[in-house]
C-alpha cells in the first residue's frame, strides 16, 4: 500500500512539474459506481439491500517521452461488491507499458490490455460504467495481461487493422505457471460505421487445463445510435474431457438527443461448461448463481447532466435455464442509479 501511495505521488510530481521529466505528461482519470438496490436474488439474504459504491476509479498518467515512444501508468481502485466484505478501496496497477510507434505499426510491452474485448468490443459498446462486456462480466477472460503485442494497419486506409500478441495469461497478477497465452485479432472496416472483427487466442496446458478462444463481432453505427452483435465460445480441455462456455450478446444503444442515450442489452450463455464450472456468485456487483446457464438484460437511460457527468438509472435482470440437476434459481433483479464522471 505504501508503495502504490508513493508511485501515486510520483507521478504527480512529475506532471505537475514537467521539468522533471524529458517531456510534459499529463494526469487524467474517471470514476463510476451506482446506488444499488437488490430487489431480488437467487441468494435471500441478498435481497433489500441497497447502498452506493464506487465501481471503477481510474487515476491514469500518459507521457510522450519521444516522438516514438510513449508510456502509460494507470492505477485501478474499487470497492469489494460482493455484499460480504467490507474493505477499504486499495490502489492496484492495471496498465504498465511502453508503446514504440513505428510507420503503420507499434510495440507494446508491459502491463497492457490483450485485444479480446478492450480494443474493439468493449470501445464500441461505450457503456462500460454501466456494466463489462459478456467476457468480461463473465469472468471468461481478463482485461489486462504482462505481454507484449504487436498491432498496426494493414493498409494505409486503416481498413484492417491486427494485434498479436504474446502473453502470460495471468491478468496483472504474478506469473505463478509454465502456461502462456497467444493472442490474435483482425478488425475490419469495410464501409462508413461499419466494423467487423474476428479473434482467437490459446492458452497453454496449465495444471492439465489447455483453452482455446474465439470470437465474432459485427457492430454498426449511425447518427441515430450503433448497434453490436457478439458471439464467443471458450474450449476447455483435459486429457479425460472437455466443455464449451458458449456466449451470445446484443445490444443497441438509441441516440434520443439532448445528451440522452436509451440502452438495451441481452447476453445470453450456452454450453456445457456453465453447469460444470460456473462459479456466478464471484461476480462482483450482480453475484448470479453458481452451476447455471445465464440470461441477462440490461436496460437503462444515460443523461450527460452536465459536462464529463452522467447520471444513468438502469434494470439488471439475471434468469437461468434449467440445470440437468437441481432446481432451477430464483430470477435477480438490480435497480441502480449509476454515476460517471471523469477529469
Amino acid at each position: 500500500m505504501r508503495k502504490l501511495s508513493f508511485v501515486m505521488m510520483a507521478v504527480m510530481a512529475v506532471a505537475l512539474f514537467p521539468g522533471l521529466s524529458q517531456a510534459q505528461g499529463e494526469i487524467k482519470g474517471k470514476m463510476f459506481g451506482d446506488y444499488y438496490y437488490v430487489a431480488a436474488n437467487n441468494v435471500e439474504d441478498y435481497e433489500g439491500r441497497h447502498g452506493l459504491w464506487f465501481r471503477r476509479i481510474y487515476f491514469t498518467y500518459n507521457n510522450k517521452l519521444t516522438d516514438n515512444l510513449k508510456m502509460r501508468l494507470r492505477l485501478e481502485m474499487d470497492s469489494p461488491g460482493d455484499f460480504t466484505r467490507s474493505d477499504k478501496m486499495a490502489p492496484v496497477v492495471k496498465d504498465a507499458y511502453l508503446s514504440y510507434s513505428f510507420g503503420r505499426h507499434s510495440l507494446k510491452g508491459g502491463v497492457i490490455s490483450p485485444p479480446t474485448f478492450g480494443k474493439t468490443i468493449e470501445d464500441f459498446w461505450g457503456y462500460r460504467s454501466l456494466e463489462k462486456t459478456p467476457l468480461d462480466l463473465f469472468k471468461i477472460r481478463s482485461s489486462r495481461d504482462h505481454g507484449l503485442a504487436l498491432e498496426g494497419d494493414l493498409d494505409e486506409g486503416g481498413t484492417v487493422n491486427y494485434t498479436l500478441m504474446f502473453g502470460n495469461g495471468s491478468s496483472n497478477k504474478g506469473e505463478t505457471n509454465n502456461g502462456k497465452t497467444l493472442y490474435g485479432a483482425l478488425t475490419f472496416y469495410p464501409a462508413e460505421g461499419f466494423v467487423l472483427e474476428a479473434y482467437a487466442d490459446y492458452e497453454t496446458e496449465v495444471n492439465d487445463v489447455s483453452s482455446i478462444l474465439y470470437q465474432g463481432f459485427a457492430g454498426y453505427q449511425g447518427e441515430w445510435g450503433r448497434v453490436g452483435l457478439h458471439y464467443a465460445n471458450e474450449h476447455v480441455s483435459t486429457a479425460d474431457m472437455s466443455w464449451d462456455y458458449g456466449i451470445l450478446s446484443g445490444f443497441a444503444v438509441i441516440t434520443a438527443g439532448g445528451g440522452v442515450d436509451i440502452i438495451a442489452r441481452y447476453d445470453k450463455a450456452m454450453g456445457d461448461g456453465w453447469e460444470a464450472g460456473f462459479k456466478g456468485q464471484k461476480i462482483s456487483y450482480i453475484p448470479l448463481a453458481n452451476y447455471v446457464k445465464t440470461n441477462l438484460i440490461i436496460a437503462g437511460v444515460s443523461f450527460e447532466t452536465l459536462k464529463n457527468f452522467w447520471l444513468i438509472p438502469n434494470v439488471k435482470y439475471a434468469f437461468y435455464d434449467n440445470p440437468d440437476m437441481g432446481e432451477k434459481p430464483d430470477a435477480d433483479i438490480y435497480a441502480n442509479l449509476t454515476f460517471f464522471f471523469k477529469f
